[in-house]
């Protein structure tokens, strides 16, 4: 319900109106590695229906056979039998979001299989004031890539039972879900992109890229800047210099760093100008509409931006 619920007035999913195929691979009975298995032959027949995006809300560390069991150093992206299907189903053009584990409050507190997955954008639980959720498992994995890679609602995150009520729960496995479908309202806005490209995106937007930690990751993604930059991207196959986001209200980024970049007002007076920039910061303009001119080797480029 995370994903596809919609309960008027009480709960809408972050993707109501996308199409879905529900797979069980757990056994609940039980724990043990043949489950891996049935996940992987899970991500096989999604991809023979061509889904994009596969939403994991389970994971795996420990096995009632004491012998199976993960330790830290397993946790590489490499050795889990699912962690491996995973990276052969991003291949196939897949995104994956996974639930990053409950684990956090643990002696060992670490990311579960497959969240370990080289691409698999692991997903960490916050409550609704965007502070980290104890229980949420931290990274990084046993290479020491960052995970998990970004964050969502997972303390007191909504959700319709079975019977139609509305309930709150706690977990990993919230959070996933609602930042799958954020992600599968981003591709279908930008369908071009390839599944590496739009997790790239994801990650880019979210607020702790620049300086990731073991709990948050690279944090919480914007998803309007995601969306500015997907659409940016998708321009730039036929425009080498785009600005975004455009309108803006500060802060313009350009794709490629240029040569000159001018900014002039309404009535023509050059009001800004910079050279071999890949982003200008335009906080202190007044609000209103400006003409630029991009000046880049023997290639010049025009275009008009708004300041909000």
């Amino acid at each position: 319900s995370t994903l596809a619920g919609y309960v008027e007035g009480q709960l809408i999913g972050s993707a109501p109106d996308a199409f879905y195929y529900l797979f069980v691979t757990e056994d609940n009975t039980s724990e043990n590695p043949v489950e891996e298995s049935y996940w992987v032959e899970a991500a096989e027949m999604a991809d023979s229906l061509g889904v994009d995006i596969i939403s994991t809300s389970l994971g795996y560390l420990d096995y009632d056979n004491a012998s199976y069991t993960y330790s830290y150093a397993d946790l590489d992206g490499q050795t889990a039998f699912m962690s491996r299907g995973a990276d052969i189903a991003f291949t196939r053009g897949m995104l994956l979001v996974t639930a990053a584990g409950n684990d956090g409050n643990h002696e060992e507190p670490y990311i579960n299989v497959p969240a370990d997955a080289i691409n698999t954008l692991a997903v960490g639980a916050v409550d609704a004031n965007e502070q980290y959720a104890s229980f949420s498992s931290i990274g990084p994995s046993a290479d020491g890539r960052v995970k998990p890679d970004v964050m969502a609602q997972g303390f007191l995150a909504t959700y319709a039972g079975v019977d139609g009520s509305i309930s709150m729960g706690n977990g990993t496995s919230f959070a996933a879900p609602i930042m799958a479908g954020a992600v599968a309202c981003l591709w279908q806005a930008a369908p071009s992109k390839t599944n590496a490209e739009i997790m790239q995106i994801v990650k880019q937007s979210a607020d702790r890229y620049n300086n990731p930690n073991d709990q948050y990751g690279y944090g919480i993604p914007d998803f309007s800047t995601a969306l500015a930059a997907a659409l940016a991207l998708a321009e730039a196959e036929h425009n080498p210099f785009v600005l975004y986001p455009n309108p803006t209200s500060g802060v313009v980024y350009l794709l490629t760093t240029v040569g000159d970049i001018r900014l002039y007002n309404a009535l023509g007076q050059e009001v800004y100008k910079a050279h071999a920039v890949n982003s200008i910061n335009i906080e202190k303009l007044p609000a209103g509409f400006y003409s630029y001119v991009i000046l880049s080797g023997r290639t010049t480029q025009s275009g008009k931006l708004i300041k909000q």
